[in-house]
């Protein structure tokens, strides 16, 4: 038994027997509270032990047991009964709940690592569960906002303003619940000053989850929306969101798509106001205009950043949850994500809904270089070693794939897709999301050598192939197919040869059909800075070249070895770039191209070749084999 145990036994049924008083008789009579009074020692008792101990989330739960016994205080000196009885089921209850829960989290999993596996396991487990049981009726209202806030008030009054203008609260099937997560402003104020009941007010800020931990006990809606402080609320949003749920299956989270320039993940779309308080009025014009509920733009993803989100209320279910240990802000989601993945729940991009976001408030402070990078740097490690693969790298981010895509014009049907290891399946879900609006049907059959990634690809293609080597895999298949993506750099991509397998490929297609592939450039500006002695850490990069080493290909050679093969015209070639964190670009051209003595009808290509990370390449079908 930890040494915690016995203590929050005892606590728990001192909450149980409040509950039920307050239940019963209204008010805290003499012995209620006593035995509240005791808990407050007991809060004190375990933060302070807390205080001696280290571990992933031991702060976390330090704070939390000094919340817990302050709102019992609170409730204790409450002016009225009902005052009171809001702070406990409101603020106590759920803090005591929570802390319950991390508590064992901390001491029986994540101090065993030889639990962990089996842990995960048993996680999706619970998430697929849920996905295939009927869902519950028996709720008290149709939705529960859900807005977190810390510090920022301008921002919270501008979020809770644009909800009560644009989301209709007459009917009474919607409750607002707000949280203050220590904030040091006006926010608990301002959030005291409105007129819902559901208050959450913590003294010491935790951090991250509250919507996941504190809420989840009492949110009281048939689905919960997220809503992020920093977001604006539109005409129809929640309406359009909703209607994503009504007709589509197994979805979890549906998100809205909002300005471009606030969001990762290509969830943004390019808008003509300002981001500023002054231009909300031009944002909702621009809302208007946008906000036409319209399936064929719910868009399907592998992977979404939910700013604003509306997910059915599977609270019961205690697995779901996002994972605790991520204690600071980033890969959460892409966590999370993976979980709704290879549970088989989907997650849809509602790009018929625009949702206004200021973007990242409370969040960019640890995310910059002023901030040395913390969130990234802590918690991407976080996530290799969970999952065993990189979040960033695994998104496998198909560079103009989209643009090869519009100029595809094979007439079949359906539409077949050879997918080759798919990662996260971003690719997948691109050509389908591509095809649903060109209302075409299509089939995917995937092959996966990479065992790490079977999961995610499972629920998302038509048929799964695993296989052990890619040596001579297409006399495993027996189709022909319009599109072939290969969906892992080419760098990644575990082949003898790379001209033989490009002719594999080829042979499987069908007239008028192509073939996708990407490459990583380590000859770029921004690949060679980044493997040299500099003061950016290597975790954020988009990619982390591996001790082990990573394929590297020639790439003027290997370009003009694919010309020799399917001939000039077949081959299409464009270059990306990712984000840079290093000045001096331009220069840098300029003195290769005078060490070079680059020729004039050179100097292109070079420029492609030191700007371009990756490598986007298209061989199509329409021009016979070469000999």
């Amino acid at each position: 038994m930890q040494w915690y145990e016995e203590i929050m036994t005892a606590a728990g049924e001192a909450v149980d027997y409040v509950a039920n008083v307050l239940d019963e008789r209204g008010t805290l009579d003499g012995s209620a509270r006593q035995v509240l009074t005791d808990f407050v020692v007991a809060m004190d008792g375990v933060a302070g032990y807390l205080s001696r101990e280290e571990g992933t989330l031991i702060e976390k739960c330090r704070r939390y047991a000094l919340n817990a016994g302050n709102s019992a205080e609170k409730a204790l000196s409450a002016e009225t009964s009902e005052d009171a009885k809001k702070f406990f089921f409101y603020e106590v209850r759920p803090l005591f709940l929570d802390l319950r829960y991390q508590l064992d989290l901390e001491y029986h999993i994540l101090r065993h690592p030889e639990r962990e596996e089996a842990y995960l396991e048993d996680t999706i487990a619970a998430f697929e569960a849920a996905r295939k049981r009927p869902r519950h009726t028996d709720f008290k209202y149709r939705v529960s906002i859900i807005v977190p806030a810390y510090n920022k008030v301008e921002f919270s009054r501008c979020a809770i303003e644009s909800l009560f203008r644009y989301t209709d609260f007459s009917r009474g099937d919607i409750e607002l619940i707000t949280i203050n997560d220590g904030s040091s402003d006006e926010t608990e104020a301002y959030f005291n000053s409105l007129p819902h009941e559901k208050k959450i007010n913590l003294k010491y800020n935790v951090y991250n989850h509250l919507g996941w931990g504190i809420a989840r006990h009492i949110a009281e809606g048939e689905y919960v929306v997220y809503f992020s402080n920093d977001a604006v609320a539109t005409e129809h949003w929640l309406e359009n969101l909703l209607a994503v749920h009504a007709a589509e299956k197994d979805v979890f989270w549906v998100v809205p798509t909002c300005n471009e320039g606030c969001i990762s993940n290509a969830q943004g779309i390019p808008v003509d106001y300002k981001n500023t308080f002054e231009d909300m009025e031009n944002m909702q014009a621009f809302a208007v205009r946008n906000n036409v509920s319209n399936p064929l733009l719910w868009e399907e993803r592998a992977l979404l950043m939910p700013f604003v989100s509306v997910v059915p209320n599977l609270f019961d279910v205690p697995e779901i949850r996002a994972d605790y240990r991520y204690v600071m802000c980033d890969f959460e989601d892409d966590d999370f994500s993976v979980m709704l993945r290879r549970s088989g729940f989907r997650q849809i991009l509602a790009k018929d809904t625009f949702v206004h976001h200021f973007g990242g408030m409370t969040l960019n402070e640890v995310r910059s270089k002023q901030g040395n990078y913390k969130s990234l740097v802590s918690m991407r490690p976080v996530f290799r070693a969970k999952w065993n693969v990189d979040p960033w790298e695994s998104r496998g981010h198909l560079y103009f794939l989209d643009t090869f895509i519009k100029e595809f014009h094979g007439e079949d049907t359906p539409v077949r897709i050879l997918a080759v290891e798919s990662l996260f399946g971003e690719g997948v879900l691109s050509i389908r999301n591509h095809f649903r609006k060109l209302r075409r049907p299509v089939v995917i059959d995937a092959v996966v050598s990479d065992k790490r990634y079977l999961l995610d690809i499972k629920h998302m293609a038509d048929s799964v192939l695993q296989i052990e080597t890619w040596d001579s895999f297409e006399e495993q298949l027996s189709e022909h197919y319009d599109i072939i993506v290969i969906g892992t750099p080419l760098n990644d991509l575990n082949i003898p040869q790379i001209i033989p397998f490009f002719r594999s490929c080829y042979e499987l297609l069908r007239t008028h059909g192509f073939i996708y592939a990407s490459l990583r450039n380590y000859s770029s500006f921004g690949h060679m800075m980044e493997n040299l002695p500099n003061n950016v850490p290597y975790l954020i990069q988009d990619d982390i070249l591996p001790l082990e080493g990573r394929r590297i290909f020639p790439i003027q050679r290997l370009i003009s070895a694919l010309h020799d093969t399917f001939s000039i015209p077949a081959v299409r070639v464009a270059y990306a770039r990712e984000v840079c964190h290093f000045s001096g670009r331009d220069s840098f051209i300029q003195m290769t191209e005078a060490i070079l003595e680059t020729k004039e009808n050179e100097r292109l290509y070079l420029h492609h070749l030191l700007q371009g990370d990756m490598l986007g390449i298209c061989i199509t079908s329409d021009t016979p084999l070469q000999t």
